[in-house]
């Protein structure tokens, strides 16, 4: 049942997700009076979650999206922070929806969107774990037996770190759309918590402009070839 769940949310997720993300902004029952260290504290959940993600995708990358809108994978990756955890994309973004969450500090999300989130990721986690095994076999059974599913085991994190290349330009290109709605949330998320005034809401959407200006930039220079991730991983 979770693998069939899981099956059907990898493919409808880029629909469904973004939905449960506007209960961020339903209501205005809050959980803590404490609304701006809300939004401080969970700017940084968030900033953190988008940081383990930059950090996966700039030493190790591995082919996300799947095919066909399926779960896919054209290797193991077991190296970067895949060494460490076997689902670092993943982390990061429950960090994230922990911390959109916290910022926003709406009780509407935090008690029925926020566990949704979880319960959805743990199925699609689920279906893709199946996957690999049916793929993949003894050695994804051998790197499962070595490697948290979703906690780092942080030994050994150091050397990951000084002994990898970053690849930036690979963030750029393939995570320029999370980057992009990471900012956004969060200038959205203070807009609202800081009770903007009109200046406030025309900073916050000049913000807005100056991020879906840097994001449409990428975005032209990825499809016209000029910016591209470099040599695909061997």
């Amino acid at each position: 049942m979770r693998i069939t769940v899981g099956n059907f949310l990898f493919r409808t997720r880029n629909v469904l997700f973004p939905l449960l993300y506007l209960t961020l902004f339903i209501g205005q029952q809050q959980v803590s009076q404490a609304a701006v260290a809300m939004l401080i504290a969970g700017a940084a959940v968030a900033l953190l979650g988008q940081g383990i993600r930059v950090l996966t995708v700039g030493l190790d990358y591995i082919v996300r999206g799947g095919r066909q809108r399926k779960v896919y994978a054209d290797s193991l990756v077991q190296t970067g922070l895949f060494a460490h955890c076997r689902n670092p994309l993943y982390l990061g973004n429950l960090l994230m929806i922990i911390g959109f969450g916290v910022a926003a500090n709406n009780s509407w999300y935090l008690t029925i969107a926020m566990p949704l989130f979880f319960l959805g990721y743990a199925c699609i986690i689920a279906a893709e774990e199946h996957y690999l095994l049916g793929r993949f076999g003894d050695d994804y059974r051998h790197y499962c037996a070595r490697t948290p599913r979703l906690l780092p085991r942080l030994r050994g994190l150091g050397k990951t770190l000084r002994t990898f290349a970053f690849n930036w330009r690979r963030v750029v290109v393939k995570e320029y759309t999370t980057l992009c709605m990471t900012l956004l949330m969060l200038v959205l998320l203070a807009a609202r918590a800081l009770h903007a005034d009109a200046r406030g809401w025309i900073i916050s959407a000049g913000l807005i402009v100056l991020i879906l200006l840097a994001c449409g930039a990428v975005r032209i220079l990825k499809k016209s070839g000029r910016l591209h991730a470099g040599l695909p991983r061997q």
